[in-house]
């Protein structure tokens, strides 16, 4: 069977959106320094010190927007192979996953989400949810995920919805963040 690895972390922000994002942030501390310095330092008495707080609060938001896009997380992936299925996503704190093909028990594919439901051999479950990818790539991993499945004599059942898939009892669900 082809082995299927997907880099998501190419989804990212791009050099020319985050100098344009480090630039709003120069230019609203800027403007909030000049409208801090007008009354004490240039005279003008109609403009308040008070009103550039508001500026250095956008500035100070969009340096946090231009920071978390600038710093290099760690690699976003999904690898499925003949061993195992390996993903590494998230927002905020990227995890890693890996499962064997050989703890698996069933899979569920639902028609009308972009998730996968695996139920483990000892009676966990794991929903591997695929909502946040674009719906090309989601598809082809659920493509994959079902004939790989299929090629390691995996119980597959397919629903309409996750929620419809009543579990077996004992099997907790355990969706991902």
């Amino acid at each position: 069977m082809e082995k299927l690895y997907f880099n998501l972390s190419e989804e990212q922000i791009t050099k020319g959106r985050k100098l344009i994002l480090w630039g709003v942030v120069v230019v609203f501390f800027l403007v909030g320094a000049y409208v801090a310095m007008l009354r004490p330092v240039f005279g003008v008495e109609d403009v308040k010190p008070v009103n550039s707080v508001a500026l250095f609060g956008i500035s100070f938001l969009v340096a946090l927007v231009a920071a978390y896009a600038t710093f290099k997380r760690g690699e976003l992936y999904f690898l499925i192979d003949d061993d195992k299925v390996e993903f590494r996503y998230g927002v905020f704190r990227p995890k890693k996953y890996s499962f064997p093909w050989t703890s698996m028990r069933e899979v569920v594919m639902p028609h009308k989400e972009r998730k996968v439901k695996v139920i483990f051999k000892d009676k966990t479950s794991y929903i591997i949810d695929l909502t946040w990818l674009k719906r090309k790539k989601s598809t082809l991993i659920r493509k994959h995920f079902f004939h790989a499945a299929r090629a390691q004599n995996i119980n597959v059942i397919k629903v309409i919805q996750l929620s419809h898939h009543k579990s077996h009892p004992g099997v907790p669900d355990h969706p991902v963040e």
